[in-house]
């Protein structure tokens, strides 16, 4: 008698699941927004990563994932050796002599994302110089958003007129990022324009009282002191009790300003507060504050659930950007804001201080001192051995201004 082994058939893989929206199949790696908003998409990266961006519609979100497909299709694979006689090999060298012939470079933000943008374009054109032709560089700035293509189209110009002074572009008669109007040239796209919310003190206190319904003491300081000193969340964040305090003044060295023109010449502003009624009400309540959150060393503090401390903050009590704006938007829903598509955030209420000097009709200069926004005739020249001046920020806004005094 034989006997036969019986193999279990191999179940055949089910047949991939195709995405799509509003009827239209999505490209590959192309997802919808995780957060559910509209007019925003995510594409999955090689690295395994997701890059959030705006596309308009699907269409549009579709041509971008397909461009990004063909460029990961096309890239090459990663060796320890140059790729010569691509982009990758020269974008290299251009930015180690940028930053040679200038090494302030290294410490400016905006240098670091046009480094990136330089790298990450290199990565992307794949095809040798010789054979690069003006068209390829189209369909890859066409897919930018208007914010990418005027982040990169300076820096991109002066990269390819360093390429052309070499003879390293042969099939190209012209610098395709030329300023020129009597040659064809890629123009930067129009910015949509957005729907914007009004905003203004009435607003500004339904979120703050928001804010404090849900707990969020450390939400409504912020926002107090970005409205009576105009500063940026990040500046606001980083602020030190016992390191930005001296006495009665409230001193900064504002963090923008020192990222675009280093330390040395950086804006430094400082605030009497015991003469500004409104500032001085918001740091007692910052000290009250920062006892109650186990000794919390920021102005700005909250006692979270999960009592942690990692790369992004050194105190368990110490507000991130990160939680600022969970905050923020938690605050913003409660008090009506929420499902609006172009919702106030906390850059907001600086632009409300601003409309607000207007509105008293400060001085432009009061207004720009107090922005940190600096001319080149009145920024501080740097002396080795002696300690840099704080300047007195003009602007203060009294309790009838805004409609509360903060205690």
């Amino acid at each position: 008698m034989t006997i036969f082994n019986k193999k279990k058939p191999t179940p055949m893989a089910a047949p991939k699941k195709q995405r799509t929206f509003e009827g239209v199949v999505l490209a590959d790696n192309l997802y919808k927004d995780n957060k559910g908003r509209v007019g925003y998409w995510r594409y999955f990266r090689p690295n395994r990563t997701f890059k959030t961006f705006p596309a308009g519609d699907v269409h549009l979100a579709n041509k971008i994932a397909e461009h990004n497909n063909l460029s990961r299709d096309q890239m090459p694979k990663k060796t320890n050796s140059t790729i010569n006689g691509t982009l990758a090999a020269y974008v290299d060298e251009f930015i180690l002599q940028r930053e040679t012939q200038n090494p302030n470079l290294k410490e400016s933000n905006s240098w670091r994302n046009r480094r990136y943008s330089l790298a990450q374009f290199g990565r992307q054109i794949v095809r040798p110089l010789v054979q690069l032709k003006r068209v390829e560089i189209m369909h890859w700035w066409d897919v930018l958003t208007p914010h990418q293509q005027k982040a990169r189209h300076a820096e991109f110009r002066r990269f390819f007129n360093w390429l052309m002074g070499r003879d390293l572009l042969p099939a190209m008669q012209y610098n395709p990022f030329t300023l020129a109007d009597d040659r064809p040239r890629f123009y930067e796209s129009a910015t949509p324009k957005r729907a914007s919310v009004r905003f203004d003190m009435s607003g500004f206190w339904k979120i703050y009282n928001a804010a404090g319904t849900l707990g969020y003491e450390g939400l409504q300081i912020a926002m107090g002191i970005s409205l009576t000193t105009f500063m940026r969340e990040t500046d606001i964040l980083t602020l030190k009790l016992s390191d930005d305090l001296e006495d009665d003044l409230l001193k900064k060295v504002i963090g923008k300003s020192m990222a675009q023109v280093g330390e040395a010449k950086a804006a430094r502003l400082q605030w009497n507060i015991r003469d500004y009624d409104l500032l001085r009400n918001l740091i007692n309540r910052a000290r009250l504050a920062a006892i109650k959150n186990h000794g919390c060393p920021y102005v700005i503090s909250h006692t979270p659930q999960r009592k942690l401390i990692g790369k992004t903050k050194d105190h368990i009590c110490q507000v991130t950007p990160r939680t600022l704006i969970t905050m923020m938007k938690k605050s913003r829903d409660l008090a009506g804001y929420a499902g609006m598509e172009n919702p106030p955030t906390f850059h907001t209420v600086r632009s409300l201080a601003n409309s607000l000097a207007k509105d008293a009709e400060e001085s432009k200069e009061a207004i720009q001192k107090n922005n940190a926004h600096r001319s080149v005739d009145t920024q501080l020249i740097y002396q080795e051995g002696h300690e840099l001046p704080f300047e007195d920020a003009p602007i203060q806004f009294t309790a009838e201004q805004i409609g509360g005094d903060f205690k």
